[in-house]
């Protein structure tokens, strides 16, 4: 055999044998986060638990009643995500989100003009911005969005 077929054989090989956390999220990976995130598709803990486990890995730490992912800088509605989170089954809420490191504004400019949806600033001791499907986006720091849907748990979802 030529040596260009070995080395192409040995980079096939290798290829191969590259475990599956160094593979980028999937091409739906983004569609289905981002219609979650925005409370325009049904969904379940069950069902977000196994989606993360099965392109995310184990969960990072679990933390505030959620399992948080490292999303791989996963591109949702123009943002590169740090990480995303379901609740866990425990929990009182049912809940997906997202952790962005960019300012609010940038976040919420991005969806808005992407998603074609509007959030409107919410008064209160803890500001947060609501979309019309129940989408929220809340600033964690000057430079760190928090992007989620919340359902409460009233015993008539899975």
């Amino acid at each position: 055999m030529g040596r260009l077929k070995s080395l192409i054989l040995l980079g096939l090989t290798v290829a191969f044998f590259i475990p599956t956390t160094y593979a980028a999220v999937p091409s739906h990976f983004g569609d289905k986060v981002e219609n979650a995130l925005a409370c325009r598709s049904e969904w379940s803990t069950d069902y977000w638990r196994s989606y993360f486990r099965q392109y995310l890995q184990q969960p990072i730490r679990t933390w505030g009643e959620a399992e948080w992912f490292d999303a791989q800088k996963a591109d949702l509605a123009g943002n590169q995500t740090e990480e995303v989170f379901v609740n866990v089954p425990e929990s009182g809420a049912l809940m997906v989100g997202a952790l962005i490191k960019k300012p609010l504004s940038d976040v919420k400019k991005n969806i808005e003009s992407r998603m074609g949806f509007a959030f409107v600033q919410l008064a209160g001791p803890y500001p947060r911005w609501l979309s019309k499907f129940g989408s929220v986006l809340v600033e964690v720091g000057p430079e760190e969005t928090k992007w989620y849907c919340a359902r409460w748990h009233l015993g008539n979802r899975p």
